[in-house]
């Protein structure tokens, strides 16, 4: 299965993005973000660390 988060760099789209790749560990996850929010950078860390695209 493929998931897309749209907003994935923010606050609640990242946390989302890290439980579903907990609980669905054979999905392909994705993360669509501007960027245009401060920390956003620091999430994108944390969800490319998981393996999340």
């Amino acid at each position: 299965m493929k998931i897309l988060i749209t907003g994935g760099c923010g606050f609640v789209g990242s946390n989302l993005a890290i439980l579903f790749k907990h609980y669905y560990t054979d999905s392909e996850i994705y993360c669509l973000d501007n960027l245009s929010r401060r920390g956003s950078e620091i999430n994108l860390q944390k969800i490319l660390a998981q393996g999340i695209h």
